[in-house]
């Protein structure tokens, strides 16, 4: 049966009744004018659908002060606008949004028991009109399903933990779902299948609302970093002393430059982005990011997923090795180079595994240790050991290039922290150096050479330059002779290598000054010129105990020296 309408308007004095037999009313609107779109209006009629009636609407559907009592099936290919009531005897009203879009779907403040979402292709949008109460199912096949979260921040789609939400694949609500009636214990589905939250613990809060913002929607994390195109905020309401287990999920289109098998999810505290690294799974299959243990009061933080591995590409030269126009590879060739990383000893007390089968590459000059930094302050003086954020061994080459245990690549670890950071760049007995202040970027990359004076930090009113100007006047390096590894090197170094000349030392130690796998008198040759070069720092000259040298260099790193 088919009715043709320009207009339906339904006025108080009309009550429509669609009886209780499997019988398809097909409303097709027919508007004449190309301006205006096709209406049924109920401006105060009760409009009634029994059990097992289906009414399908070929437009827009709104009911603006009326009734609607629905018992069986309405179907609308349009918009559908409640502000007046809409109800249902049995609670077994059925509402379905299809047709092509972008239409809107406003419950007001009534309740829809079923709600199908069957667009007609996957572009057509439906959009919450405002918050939309749906008690006991949800099919969502096909088509966009957005609460509109960037205009309209406040609107949710609510649903009591006991409702079914049922997705089709690829399926997922852009914006604000909130789950009532919340206890512990059971996972619970909000903006798709993997979008799902466990509460343990504490006491349980009365609601939870997730928003998640994917990149088709619009989703892009607060600051300008490394990240999933996808934002997600939580909202409780009531509940404390409680933690989070959460998936995460994405879509592989918006990794952007990160690794799937690294992401992990990071939180937004005080403007800085934080990794949360421990108590992860990651499901490549399924796409999502799952976490346990979130305390309460980050879920109030904004939250995002982002690989942490970052390249470090990074050069430096050691003043000890330096032949003038590379760096000498006396200790590779030598077979002195351990095959496991030197800087699990003080002051370096890094306790990574880095180590190798075989030394990688016949170029290597020796291991390095790479620093990111990342003082709250932003800071370089406040750079200290305290505000490492991450860190890794990696090779020297001899053309200054630093790499990875593959003897090739550059080197990658993961930070803990984004933004504007220090690279630091130690060696065993040259002194370290710290660079200028690096932007973030969305690469996931930090550059620095240290060949450039101009790359390297230097404190106002420090004696001479964090690093000193090698052998043909155009590249800078290291300083060396830190024999005994406390970040100055002073007539202390000296004495410590003639003692390993004395004493007849060999192998691989701090007091080779110049890594030519021997102790001679070039390396307290070495370690005296530093001195008498006056180096780096804002250390004040003074005499040495008693080798009559006078003046010390220090390293521009803001650790503690030990004396």
């Amino acid at each position: 049966m088919a009715f043709y309408y320009q207009d339906i308007k339904l006025h108080l004095e009309y009550q429509i009744t669609f009886m209780k037999r499997k019988l398809q009313l097909l409303i097709v609107l027919v508007s004449f004018s190309a301006a205006a779109k096709s209406q049924l209006n109920n401006n105060g009629a009760t409009f009634t659908v029994q059990s097992d009636a289906y009414v399908m609407i070929a437009g827009d559907f709104k009911n603006v002060s009326g009734t609607i009592i629905n018992d069986g099936k309405i179907e609308v290919q349009g918009n559908f606008i409640n502000s007046g009531t809409y109800t249902s005897t049995a609670n077994e009203d059925s509402l379905i949004m299809s047709g092509t879009g972008p239409d809107t779907l406003t419950g007001g403040a009534s309740i829809i028991h079923y709600l199908t979402i069957n667009k007609a292709t996957n572009s057509d949008i439906v959009r919450l009109g405002g918050t939309t109460i749906v008690n006991t199912k949800l099919d969502y096949l096909s088509g966009v399903l957005t609460t509109d979260p960037i205009l309209n921040s406040a609107f949710t789609l609510t649903s009591p933990v006991s409702a079914v939400y049922n997705f089709a694949a690829g399926k997922e609500i852009i914006g604000s779902v909130r789950r009532t009636g919340w206890t512990n214990g059971a996972a619970r589905i909000f903006n798709q299948t993997n979008m799902q939250i466990t509460t343990n613990g504490g006491t349980a809060p009365a609601s939870l609302t997730v928003t998640m913002i994917p990149q088709s929607g619009g989703g892009d994390p607060t600051q300008n970093e490394r990240e999933v195109k996808r934002k997600f905020l939580f909202a409780q309401t009531g509940g404390s002393g409680f933690t989070a287990d959460i998936r995460y999920p994405y879509v592989t289109g918006e990794l952007n430059t990160n690794v799937e098998a690294n992401i992990v999810p990071w939180e937004l505290i005080s403007s800085e982005w934080n990794a949360r690294s421990t108590g992860i799974t990651h499901d490549v299959v399924n796409h999502y990011i799952a976490i346990t243990g979130i305390p309460v009061a980050d879920l109030a933080l904004e939250w995002k997923l982002a690989d942490p591995r970052y390249t470090f590409n990074v050069a430096a030269y050691l003043r000890g090795p330096w032949n003038g126009a590379t760096m000498n590879t006396s200790l590779n060739s030598g077979g002195t180079i351990p095959l496991s990383q030197p800087y699990n000893t003080t002051p370096f007390n890094y306790t990574g595994t880095e180590s190798v089968g075989s030394i990688p590459n016949a170029n290597i000059v020796d291991w390095v240790l790479v620093e990111h930094r990342k003082p709250a302050t932003g800071l370089p003086a406040d750079a200290s050991s305290a505000t490492i954020t991450g860190r890794k061994a990696g090779f020297l080459l001899n053309n200054g290039t630093v790499v990875d245990l593959d003897g090739v690549t550059p080197l990658s670890f993961n930070i803990t922290k984004q933004g504007a950071c220090f690279v630091v760049i130690r060696h065993r007995n040259h002194l370290g150096v710290l660079s200028n202040s690096i932007p973030s970027n969305v690469a996931g990359t930090f550059a620095n050479d240290y060949s450039l004076l101009a790359n390297s930090y230097k404190a106002s009113g420090a004696a001479s330059n964090p690093v000193v100007l090698l052998s043909g006047g155009i590249k800078y390096g290291l300083w060396a002779g830190d024999a005994n590894k406390n970040g100055v090197v002073n007539g202390t170094d000296v004495s410590a290598v003639k003692l390993a000349i004395a004493s007849l030392a060999t192998g691989y130690l701090f007091t080779d000054a110049n890594l030519s796998n021997s102790i001679n008198g070039t390396d307290v040759s070495l370690a005296k010129n530093t001195i008498s070069l006056l180096g780096s720092g804002s250390a004040p000259t003074k005499a040495n105990d008693n080798t009559g040298l006078t003046g010390q260099v220090q390293t521009n790193i803001p650790d503690p020296i030990v004396e």
